[in-house]
């Protein structure tokens, strides 16, 4: 046993020098190439990780929807139960009359800005931009490339087009029985249920239309927040009743900060740090459906503050704000008391004036903060009407129309850039090549991540504008066309002319595309007029609802 020891202690020896000296040399070269991998893997990493976020919050916010709506009424039973055993223990410390503490108007503490994480997709730029922007930059296309590329973006265009045909046509077909604004002869009865499942499918289909036109959808608890009471000017506060609502839904493109320039006056008296720029939508579209209604409403606008969506809503209350309201209140129990002390002197016989001139102050100053804020009502409404006179863009069937050529138009300029971006990285020795020379193995070599990086350099480097660009729809929509195909997770694409021999031709230009969006409907009443009897009955309907 004493020798097997001394054996294992001189093997250690041995051993020891050896380790310590394969770690030395090992190390350096191990540091470095975790190094490098971390280095390289690192924004691919992040950008897939943003990239299954984004792609799982819906489903996920949906999921705990619903496991919300089952467990509400095992927690309320929870929580009632819990309160009468708490109440019969110490009366006075019940959760529910902690919660109705709260005072009027007090804003619940707020989720976290799901809004803040979400960028943006919408390209700021037009087809035609687009085209000339590629054609202009230099060391990308080649000679020949450039004279037939015009052609080439005909083409993919048109192929487009013909692709969403049939989704504006089954979206009319969805939307005819919940259409409000239909003018033509009925032909047929609805029930109920048949318009429910048209509304259904139809905000189904929008939903993949708004993703495909790079719309988001606000999260519940943004808009949950917008529609509670706040401030939305001096002495003005605006709250809107969600529960009247069985469909409230927006949609929304392009926030963007405004910067806020103040006078001159008073610039000098407030630090510039103090003054937040405003934050705008580009363009919002919102969905909404009254209770016991049966029509679906969808309006589209442009350029609205993001703390001011319940102003495209048809129904809000507005209130006086809390400081002229304390006012006023203070103003009118001041002159109630001092016309009480009046009488009660005079029936005394006692001659004291000064209740007369204290109930003429207050009861004018009750007159003066009472005035103003009908002042600043009127001018709330005075805006509320030139916003949706100015700012709407499109209404129901024809902000369908407009949608599907907004999503057309994304999707060509996503599918150019894609292409274009491949069929540009090459070596430079090709340049000097003809089209039909060209090997579509040497045309592209990109994975999916490499080539959404460059694509969102360059769109940053024209624009200014940091974007999101998901190419998976892209990608999908050229390689049904035979474009591009993928070898060992890296891109390739076919040559100018032979991607041009596999696209439909139809003779279509992109000023004529440009077009097709500004649709307007409803002018064709002297073939089916309204009479004034159903006028009469949509006011009276409209009168239910309202501002005041």
């Amino acid at each position: 046993m004493a020798s097997f020891v001394r054996r294992a202690g001189e093997l250690s020896q041995k051993v020891l020098p050896t380790y310590k000296a394969v770690y030395r040399k090992v190390k350096p070269q191990v540091v470095n190439t975790s190094r490098y991998v971390a280095k390289r893997l690192g924004p691919p990493l992040q950008r897939s990780s943003r990239y299954l976020l984004n792609a799982a919050r819906p489903h996920v916010q949906r999921t705990t929807s619903v496991i919300a709506a089952k467990l509400e009424p095992h927690t309320k039973s929870l929580k009632e139960s819990f309160n009468r055993r708490l109440l019969s223990v110490a009366p006075g410390l019940s959760v529910t009359r902690q919660t109705e503490a709260l005072t009027e108007g007090q804003v619940p503490e707020a989720a976290p800005e799901e809004e803040d994480d979400f960028r943006e997709r919408y390209i700021p730029l037009t087809r035609k931009s687009v085209i000339r922007q590629l054609m202009q930059k230099e060391d990308f296309l080649t000679a020949e490339e450039k004279k037939y590329y015009e052609d080439f973006t005909l083409s993919l265009d048109s192929a487009i087009v013909n692709k969403y045909n049939g989704v504006l046509q089954e979206l009319k077909n969805l939307f005819d029985p919940i259409n409000p604004d239909k003018d033509t002869i009925e032909t047929r009865k609805w029930n109920p249920r048949e318009r429910q499942d048209s509304e259904f499918w139809l905000l189904q289909r929008l939903e993949d239309l708004m993703e495909k036109a790079n719309f988001h959808e606000l999260p519940q608890p943004i808009v949950e927040r917008a529609m509670q009471e706040h401030e939305v000017g001096d002495g003005i506060r605006v709250a809107v009743d969600t529960t009247k609502y069985d469909v409230l839904k927006f949609w929304a493109l392009g926030r963007e900060k405004i910067p806020v320039t103040l006078p001159w006056y008073r610039a000098l008296f407030q630090r510039p740090k103090t003054v937040k720029p405003k934050l705008y939508y580009k363009r919002i579209v919102v969905a909404i459906r009254f209770k016991r209604d049966q029509k679906l409403i969808l309006k589209s606008f442009k350029e609205i503050p993001v703390n001011s969506l319940e102003m495209i809503l048809p129904d809000g209350k507005l209130k006086i704000g809390k400081f002229d309201k304390r006012i006023f209140t203070a103003s009118v129990t001041l002159a109630t008391l001092g016309v009480i002390a009046k009488v009660v002197t005079v029936l005394a016989s006692m001659n004291v004036d000064w209740t007369l001139m204290m109930t003429g102050v207050t009861g004018l100053l009750a007159a003066q903060r009472w005035t103003s804020y009908k002042n600043k009502r009127n001018q709330y409404l005075a805006d509320l009407s030139r916003l949706l006179y100015f700012k709407n863009v499109a209404n129901n069937r024809g902000l369908l129309a407009l949608l599907v050529d907004r999503a057309e138009d994304e999707t060509f300029k996503q599918a150019l850039l894609v292409y274009t971006f491949l069929l540009a990285n090459r070596p430079a020795s090709m340049l000097d090549q003809r089209s039909l020379e060209m090997s579509p193995n040497e045309l592209g070599g990109l994975s999916r991540l490499q080539l959404e990086e460059r694509v969102e350099q360059y769109i940053y480097k024209v624009t200014g504008t940091q974007v999101e660009v998901d190419s998976a729809e892209a990608i999908m929509l050229l390689k049904k066309f035979g474009i591009v195909s993928e070898q060992d997770d890296k891109l390739h694409v076919l040559p100018l002319k032979a991607a041009m021999r596999n696209l439909p031709q139809q003779p279509q230009s992109l000023v004529a595309r440009a077009s097709e969006g500004d649709i307007a409907e409803g002018y064709d009443r002297d073939v089916f007029a309204e009479t004034e009897e159903q006028y009469e009955k949509e006011e009276q309907v409209q009168k239910r609802v309202g501002w005041f």
